[in-house]
This record gives structure tokens, C-alpha cells and sequence, in this order.
């Protein structure tokens, strides 16, 4: 106890701190504390407010992004197959052929059944494109003892200036436009081959492609100085026989002068070379005289040029696919930097003959080489697709896929393995004006958002009415307001905007479908109601829809029967693979061949087509002075 009370009296009497010290050092240590806390809370503050700052610059920046976004027109990227099937997809129903990238395309665009090319060919297939007019309205088609398509680089054939294209539009609406592929539209190439500027020429500011098209000859072995002795073809003999004995006789008269002997000796070498020459090497002789021979056209018809340089000559055909892909997937890369919307014209080579892949993907398809091409192609679409995910470009840009024509029933190679494409049930194929199996292709528009996504649709729509629709979606006026300067030129195709957007009915009109400059049918489209009425047939080979086999052979337009005087006529909507026609006389059919034939008096007399531009020898045939050549580095 006394301990313990003397343990704590010590413990007052020596303490540590006073009470007063003890308070002040407890008031400095709260102090203290709130200084901390006053110091913590300033720099979060400060902190707080830089990130809030920051946040709402980022916020900001992201709505100018949005914004700028949502002012700026939408980019264009049209995507041409040539000579593809309806039925060689497999969104249109093919369970042979791999489309994966194609079917996507469909998946998140909406998928036309009832498209349809203006022309069973390709170049007045493509003009019809660009311009939105039967071509022709303006002589690019054949007519009888021409070509049907332009054939040469060297050529001053082509799209006629006076012509408004799609690109020279959307250039007036400040788009960046290029074409990339096949062109088959003219070179433009002028004296010695400089300013073959080819799409640059109608509104495009750059081209990377082909100025001319595939041709089966690309893959000729046949050398320049061809003599055939084999007897296959009596001229070289007779050429031959002239020559021998030209020479023995300017020996016989002349061999005591030298001189004479060696300037006849001369002549007479120009005179059978000249006469070698144009028979090997033209066509004039033949029925077919704007031909040249296989060596002609794989050394200068199959060239790749940029912007009028010719970059390759020949062509090397494998990779060739890779190549034009990846220089379009460059393009994108490039226009997504920039602030202005662009449009891509990219033209596949494939499928037209002759077939050529990459070794790493042929024999992969279970169709042969054809389905080889089909299913690189789809490859090449793929990275084409992708570069606009990759740029985040899919969401504001316009994407159609479409065949320029239908395919090629006829061809064949020398192997006998099939080379042309598959046209589903419909009849007929490419070079036929008016069957159906020609001229319906696969058609596709993308545009998330705003395009209908997942959507098939049989409303009759058309190639022609690709410029009309693409100056609406893209919210542009219509061609004669946005050119004002340029002459008014009326247009045949019309905008599907509402058929894409909303899923209405297609614009109420007749179509016509030439053969060259005839008319073999007219398509009556009102609402729901679509008839067709054909002129003239093709005639077919017994049991089937095409004019024969080779890798050369098509229908003649002129070969035909002639339905002018009792017209065939079809209801499409019952009868879509013209199977039955309507009774002649019946009082459908008189209504409606009556309303056609009315149409058609009323176009033939306001609407006359000029003679053709493949009709003139010295315009169309190769002209030497023309043509272009590359240069080595």
C-alpha cells in the first residue's frame, strides 16, 4: 500500500511533460494534422480538377470527333465482279463454292434478287454504271460486223467525254475518287502512248489497273514470228512458194548487178515481211477484222498501268488478284487521313477468262480453277472489308457489290474443264441481251445505320440506277444541280434509296435490254407487278441455254429469233424462270404487251442511238502510234 502510494506520488511528482506543455503539444500535433489534411486536400483537388480537365477535353475531343463524323458525306466503295454468276454465291443459294467475305457483306447490307446489268457485256455493262444511261444512247455497244466491247488499248474508242460519270460527280461534291482493276472503258492514249490516262479522264484522280480486260490469249505461248508448214493454213505456203521463187527469178535476171540485186533483194524482203505481217498479226482479212493474233495481245493489250505509266507489260496474271487488292486497301489507309470522303472503284479481274491463282489457294474450291477465282476473289473483297473495319470506316461508308453481267455459260478450256460460272435456274448468260440468265446479278448495299441489314429484297432494281441512288444516300442533290454548268443529261436509271432505306416497293417504270444497239425485251415494273416481253430469242442449242462450248463462244445478237410480231410475254412475279408464257391473245396479254408496244413507239421516236463508235476501222482496229509501251528504270 505504501509502496504503491509512493510509486504514485513519484509519478506526479516527475512527470514528462506539464499539463500545459502537454496541451501545446497535443494543439501542434492536431495542428499539424490539419495542415496535412489541408495540404492532401489541395493537391487532390488540384489533381482531381487536372483529370477532371483532362476528362472533359477527351469528352470534347471525342464529340468533335463524333461530330465531324456525323457531318462529313459518307466514303463510297463499289466493288465489281466480272463475269459472275447470280448462283455463285452462297448467299444467293451456291452450297459448293466458299463466299465467306461475300455473305457477310449480305448479312449486315441488303441483298437484291431481282438486280439486274444494263448489257449482257462488259463495257456497256460498266458505262451503264458510271453513268446511269443505256450506253446505247450514246454508240458505246456493237452492231452487226463489229465488236461488241472495246478490244485494244490502242484504240481512240471509249466513255465519250460529254458523258457525266459517278466520280465526276461526287469530285464536284469534294470526294477523293480512284479506280483501281479492270477499266474496259478507253485509254485515251494519245500519240506514242503518253496520256493514257484511261478513268482519270471521267472524274477518277487516280488509276492503278487494267485500261483494257482480261483476254484467254494473255496466256498464249504463240511467238512473234509465226510460220505455220504444217499445212494448217495454206497462206504461209503459197507466202512461202511466192518468195523462193521471187528470189530464184531476181537472181536469174539480176545476178550480174549487185547493187540492182541487193535493192530488189531489199523490196522485195518489205514487201513479203509487210505481207507476213498484217496477215499474222491483224485480222483484217478475216470477218473478225479487229482481231490480232495471241502474241499481240499479250504483249500490248495486257498491261498495268498508274496514272498513264505502264507499270507491268505483260501482266503476271498469278497474284495479280493480291496485287489490286492490296493497292485499294493502301488507298484506304491513305484516305482515312484525310478529312474529305472518298470513292473506291475497285474492278476485280476475276472471274473472266483466262483462269489464273495464286498456287497457295488453287485446287482448294470444289469447282475447278473457275471456283478457284471465285473464291479468290472473296479473299481479296475480305482485305478490302477489313482495311475499312481496321480505319474505322465501315459505320459511315457505302459499300455495293454487284456483277457487271452474268456468266459465261459457254466457256470451256482446252482441257475441257468448265471456265464460266453458274446463272442458278434463270436462262441464258453473258452476250445475251435480253435472257434473263445475262443480265440478273448478284447486287448487295452496306451501310449500317441507314441500308436495311439482313434484308433479301425482289424488287426489280438496276445497274443504271447506281449514280441517282448513290448522290441520295449520300444526301448529294441530283446530278443536273450538282453539275449545273454541264448540258442537262437524262437519266435512265432512277434512285432505290427508299428500297433500301425502308424496304418499299421499286420505282414503277419499263426497263429495255439490248443486244448491242437492238432491243430485245422490255421489263413492265408497276408495284408489285413485273412482265417482261421479249422481241427476239437467242437460239440455243437443243436442251440447253447457251449457243455452244469454247472459251470464244457466245450468241450473236443478230442471230435470233425474231418475236417482234407476236412478243412473248412472261409474269415474272409467278413465273421467274420463264417457263410459260402468257397466251397470246388472252386479255392479260394483250393489256400488257399493248401498254409495252405503246413505250416503245413513244422511245423510239423521242430517243434515236447513234451509229456505233466500234463500227470505224481506223478507231477502233490497233493502232501502233497509239499504243504504249514500258519504259525500264
Amino acid at each position: 500500500m505504501q509502496n504503491k502510494t509512493r510509486c504514485q506520488s513519484q509519478d506526479r511528482q516527475d512527470p514528462l511533460f506539464t499539463m500545459a506543455e502537454f496541451d501545446r503539444f497535443l494543439l501542434t500535433r492536431k495542428a499539424m494534422k490539419w495542415v496535412a489534411v489541408a495540404v492532401a486536400v489541395i493537391v487532390l483537388t488540384g489533381a482531381a480538377a487536372d483529370k477532371g480537365h483532362e476528362a472533359q477535353e477527351t469528352e470534347k475531343q471525342s464529340e468533335t470527333v463524333k461530330s465531324n463524323e456525323q457531318r462529313r458525306p459518307p466514303n463510297i466503295v463499289i466493288l465489281v465482279a466480272d463475269d459472275l454468276g447470280i448462283g455463285d454465291l452462297g448467299c444467293y443459294g451456291n452450297n459448293t463454292l466458299k463466299t465467306p467475305n461475300i455473305d457477310s457483306l449480305a448479312k449486315g447490307g441488303m441483298q437484291l434478287t431481282h438486280h439486274l446489268a444494263a448489257a449482257g457485256l462488259c463495257s456497256p455493262s460498266r458505262a451503264a454504271l458510271l453513268t446511269g444511261r443505256y450506253p446505247a444512247r450514246y454508240g458505246m455497244v456493237g452492231q452487226k460486223n463489229t465488236p461488241s466491247v472495246i478490244v485494244q488499248v490502242a484504240s481512240k474508242v471509249g466513255l465519250p467525254s460529254e458523258e457525266i460519270t459517278l466520280a465526276e460527280a461526287l469530285a464536284a461534291a469534294n470526294y477523293t475518287t480512284a479506280a483501281v482493276g479492270k477499266w474496259h472503258l478507253g485509254s485515251g492514249c494519245g500519240l506514242l502512248g503518253k496520256g493514257c490516262l484511261a478513268a482519270q479522264q471521267h472524274g477518277f484522280h487516280h488509276f492503278f489497273g487494267l485500261p483494257l480486260t482480261l483476254l484467254n490469249e494473255y496466256a498464249s505461248t504463240q511467238p512473234f514470228f509465226y510460220f505455220p508448214c504444217d499445212g494448217s493454213d495454206p497462206f504461209y505456203q503459197i507466202l512461202l512458194t511466192v518468195a523462193v521463187v521471187s528470189v530464184v527469178t531476181l537472181w536469174w535476171q539480176c545476178g550480174r548487178h549487185p547493187l540492182l540485186l541487193f535493192i530488189c533483194f531489199c523490196v522485195l524482203s518489205t514487201v513479203f515481211s509487210i505481207t507476213w505481217f498484217f496477215y499474222t498479226h491483224y485480222g483484217f482479212h478475216t470477218n473478225k477484222w479487229w482481231k490480232v493474233s495471241p502474241w499481240m495481245n499479250r504483249h500490248l493489250n495486257n498491261i498495268l498501268i498508274e496514272d498513264g505509266v505502264v507499270l507491268q507489260q505483260p501482266v503476271i496474271l498469278e497474284g495479280l488478284s493480291q496485287q489490286l487488292a492490296s493497292h485499294s486497301v493502301g488507298l484506304i489507309a491513305k484516305y482515312a487521313r484525310d478529312e474529305q470522303p472518298f470513292f473506291l472503284y475497285h474492278s476485280f479481274a476475276h472471274v473472266h477468262t483466262p483462269m489464273f491463282t495464286v498456287p497457295q489457294m488453287a485446287g482448294r474450291s470444289a469447282q475447278g480453277r473457275y471456283g478457284d477465282n471465285v473464291e479468290e476473289m472473296d479473299a481479296a473483297l475480305g482485305e478490302i472489308l477489313a482495311a475499312l473495319h481496321e480505319h474505322n470506316l465501315e459505320d459511315n461508308t457505302i459499300v455495293y457489290f454487284v456483277s457487271d453481267h452474268g456468266a459465261h455459260l459457254e466457256a470451256i478450256d482446252e482441257d475441257g474443264q468448265r471456265s464460266g460460272g453458274y446463272n442458278g435456274l434463270f436462262k441464258g448468260g453473258k452476250g445475251m441481251g435480253a435472257a434473263e440468265g445475262g443480265i440478273r446479278v448478284p447486287g448487295i448495299y452496306r451501310w449500317p445505320g441507314h441500308i436495311l441489314a439482313g434484308v433479301k429484297v425482289d424488287a426489280p432494281t438496276s445497274l443504271l440506277d447506281t449514280l441517282p441512288t448513290i448522290l441520295e444516300l449520300a444526301g448529294l442533290p441530283p446530278l443536273h444541280e450538282l453539275l449545273p454548268h454541264l448540258p442537262y443529261r437524262e437519266l435512265d436509271g432512277m434512285s432505290i434509296t427508299d428500297v433500301l432505306t425502308k424496304n418499299a416497293h421499286a420505282p414503277s417504270r419499263t426497263l429495255i435490254h439490248h443486244c448491242d444497239r437492238n432491243i430485245h425485251a422490255l421489263r413492265f415494273i408497276y408495284e408489285e407487278n413485273v412482265f417482261k416481253m421479249h422481241l427476239a430469242g437467242n437460239k440455243w442449242k437443243p436442251g440447253s441455254t447457251q449457243c455452244g462450248w469454247g472459251s470464244n463462244v457466245m450468241c450473236s445478237c443478230y442471230d435470233v429469233e425474231d418475236y417482234s410480231q407476236e412478243p412473248r410475254l412472261y409474269n415474272l412475279r409467278q413465273d421467274p424462270y420463264e417457263d410459260s408464257p402468257i397466251p397470246v391473245g388472252s386479255s392479260k396479254y394483250n393489256q400488257i404487251v399493248g401498254i409495252m408496244l405503246q413505250f416503245l413507239a413513244e422511245w423510239q421516236a423521242r430517243v434515236s442511238y447513234p451509229p456505233s463508235m466500234l463500227s470505224s476501222v481506223s478507231d477502233t482496229a490497233l493502232s501502233p502510234w497509239l499504243q504504249p509501251f514500258r519504259i525500264p528504270s
